[in-house]
């Protein structure tokens, strides 16, 4: 590119990065990091940790920087001591990741400021009574970036506010990483007892009411009904990343005759989605994007999901039969028939790959390239 930039990316405390088990905000973090440090661009990522220390990785310099609070204290803690960093290395964009507070506390440093969002509440939303000071505090950024249309309307009509200006930005995927795998697919059914002759349905993500999995549970109780040759088999954290207790949910996939892997390291996720032959994403309420959809079509599996939120701008009709939300009864005959038409699923499957390349990492870079000039 002709005119390199300097960018801080800054996010939730929450997770240090890389985090092996962390979630969709600290891989779009670093995932955006390293395609743009690949384009040339200085880039450096703040991290939230125990410990202050600085590593490179990929071209991306990441600084961790020791914070001692708690959340929701704690993202304050790290972006004060964030941005006291910038101040003395100034960077020409502060591009922050969930965090609405960002742009008035970077007030004076010059540079743009990004605020990319995977959900549009911020702090509570309209619970707060810091509502008002939000609905300003949005205003002052360079450029807002919500992950899906879904996720703009939303936040238009929740905030009612004439914002700065505002573009889609879709969360992307690596798919050197997520890739079909046949091997280490079967590699990992034997390695977790699953027999060759049957099904695996799979989900992955938080294990929660929000995200459907009780609804997923169900139908798949029903599905056993009638048909034996068939695993479910849920790998994610209860209820938050970074979670590793139990809960009555996990319990209950055991309870079905399912198997509960609980949150797993990114180092195994792609083998994890290669063992399924069928993947589900059945979200009840505020699905804004869905990245673990978009990964396991990568691996080229067919999807079947609930037709809400920004589901529907990551898979396609021909890569995923839709449901709607809330409807374990028809989640069931979804899965029963892409289970027994062979044909249908292989094609899902077969298309799967090609409409997750559309959100590749690179390109995805070069997208918000075009927005940082032009805010």
């Amino acid at each position: 590119m002709a005119n390199s930039l300097r960018i801080a990316h800054l996010g939730v405390a929450a997770l240090p990065i890389p985090h092996p088990l962390g979630g969709a905000i600290q891989r779009r973090m670093l995932e955006l990091a390293r395609a743009q440090a690949a384009r040339g661009h200085t880039v450096v990522l703040y991290s939230a940790g125990e410990r202050a220390r600085r590593t490179t990785l990929d071209g991306v310099e990441i600084r961790t920087l020791a914070c001692r609070r708690r959340m929701p204290l704690r993202d304050i803690e790290y972006m004060r001591k964030a941005i006291a960093e910038v101040t003395a290395e100034p960077a020409d964009l502060l591009h922050f990741h969930s965090l609405p507070e960002g742009a008035t506390l970077a007030r004076g440093l010059g540079a743009k400021t990004i605020l990319s969002f995977d959900n549009f509440f911020f702090r509570r939303g309209k619970r707060t009574p810091l509502f008002w000071w939000y609905r300003r505090a949005l205003r002052r950024f360079s450029c807002l970036l919500p992950v899906s249309q879904f996720c703009r309307r939303g936040f238009q009509h929740y905030w009612q506010t004439d914002p700065a200006p505002i573009h889609v930005l879709h969360n992307g995927v690596n798919l050197d990483q997520f890739t079909p795998d046949p091997v280490r697919g079967a590699q990992r059914r034997r390695a977790l007892g699953i027999a060759e002759d049957q099904k695996v349905v799979l989900y992955v993500g938080r294990v929660c009411h929000q995200k459907g999995t009780d609804i997923l549970i169900e139908a798949f109780a029903r599905l056993r009904e009638t048909m034996s040759d068939v695993r479910l088999v849920v790998a994610g954290p209860s209820e938050q990343f970074g979670s590793l207790a139990g809960t009555a949910l996990t319990r209950r996939i055991s309870e079905v005759g399912g198997l509960y892997l609980g949150p797993v390291d990114e180092s195994i996720l792609p083998s994890v989605y290669n063992m399924g032959d069928i993947f589900v994403m059945p979200t009840r309420e505020l699905e804004m994007f869905g990245m673990a959809a978009l990964e396991a079509q990568a691996c080229g599996k067919p999807v079947i999901s609930s037709e809400h939120g920004g589901l529907p701008e990551v898979i396609s009709p021909a890569s995923g039969l839709f449901f709607p939300p809330g409807r374990a009864d028809a989640l069931e005959a979804r899965l029963r028939k892409c289970l027994v038409e062979d044909g249908l699923r292989r094609s899902l499957a077969e298309m799967a790959r090609n409409n997750a390349s559309r959100f590749a990492w690179p390109g995805i870079a070069r997208r918000i390239e075009e927005i940082y000039h032009a805010c």
